[in-house]
């Protein structure tokens, strides 16, 4: 096993949630640092959902109301594999970006370079990155959906104590932002435009009246060129252009925030909760180096389907952080 311990030097201080000092000083300080074990375990067997085990055990983690451990058939045998990630990955941006990619980037490349891996990625994302990460398509296992079925290995690699289950970030996060805009060459591109985002309707923790909120902006603020962007790409590399454009971000809660990877170090996002605590997000941007606000505004529960917002309040906080953009700082808030 190889024990990691990382932390961000950086003393900047890239988050805040308005009217929660706690929050406000947790996220920073503890979201910096990165903990956790790569384990190579011997003999070892992983299922469609990223339970893993030995001969006579399940290796129980945090997440396991996420992997369904059962007793099951093993299906195939390999020599060397890893295994990052969990069946919900395979449909959520969010999961997929920081608990299937990101810990990859904590394994040896010599040892990616020669292993299989189980796919838990959405479709539109793994073939680019897994090619660019150089797991070739012929080490890819892509086990059946909701299938009691396991694959034996006589090489695991996985990570526990802690997993990654939307908690880890930290330097390794930032590692993967370098890589994807290394790769796509977004440095090339200067970020410019000021956009709002949702989620897409009947979707949870959509905005209703996000059109009110863009139309006061542009009344409020008509010298800024405000667009809309919609969470609906299906091509990664066009995904991360139109991102990495962006300075300004108006978004609610959601995984579709985390595109903010593509975007440049010290921009901004405006992350509209659901009262309900988002540190996942904030640990999130807080290691892509991007200065995130996030308050209290969609009046549904987190796992409901979203509501109107204070258009007051929304421009309230424009305001504020078009000066947080300005001098990176939270200063304006005081």
């Amino acid at each position: 096993l190889r024990y990691i311990n990382e932390t961000i030097e950086d003393p900047t201080q890239y988050h805040f949630s308005y009217r929660k000092p706690k929050e406000t000083h947790d996220y920073n300080f503890y979201y910096k640092t990165l903990q956790t074990t790569h384990y190579r375990l011997e003999r070892a067997y992983v299922s469609f959902n990223g339970a893993v085990g030995l001969d006579e055990n399940t290796i129980f983690q945090p997440t396991d109301f996420e992997r369904n451990a059962t007793n099951a058939s093993v299906v195939g045998h390999y020599r060397e594999v890893i295994v990052t990630g969990y069946l919900w990955a395979t449909y959520n941006f969010g999961h997929s970006f920081e608990d299937f990619f990101t810990p990859l980037f904590l394994i040896p490349e010599e040892i990616r370079r020669r292993s299989h891996i189980i796919v838990f990625s959405m479709p539109f994302l793994y073939n680019t990155l897994l090619d660019l990460l150089g797991f070739l398509p012929d080490r890819r296992i892509y086990l059946p959906k909701n299938k009691g079925e396991y694959i034996s290995a006589d090489i695991l690699h996985c990570f526990a104590n802690r997993t990654f289950y939307i908690s880890q970030w930290g330097p390794n996060t930032y590692r993967f932002k370098r890589f994807l805009h290394e790769k796509f060459e977004l440095d090339k591109i200067t970020p410019s435009e000021y956009c709002f985002t949702n989620r897409p309707k009947g979707k949870r923790r959509h905005i209703h009246n996000l059109d009110e909120v863009i139309n006061s902006a542009k009344a409020k603020f008509p010298t800024i060129d405000w667009k809309f962007i919609p969470d609906n790409h299906t091509n990664l590399i066009e995904c991360a252009r139109d991102f990495k454009k962006i300075k300004f971000l108006f978004s609610p809660v959601g995984s579709n925030i985390c595109k903010c990877i593509f975007m440049a170090d010290n921009t901004v996002v405006i992350c509209v909760t659901a009262n309900f605590p988002e540190n996942s997000l904030a640990g999130f941007c807080l290691s892509c180096k991007l200065f995130e606000l996030q308050y209290d505004s969609i009046s549904a529960h987190h796992l409901e389907y979203g509501s109107p917002i204070n258009v007051n309040d929304a421009l309230f906080h424009i305001e504020k952080c078009l000066k947080v953009l300005e001098t990176g700082n939270w200063n304006v808030y005081k």
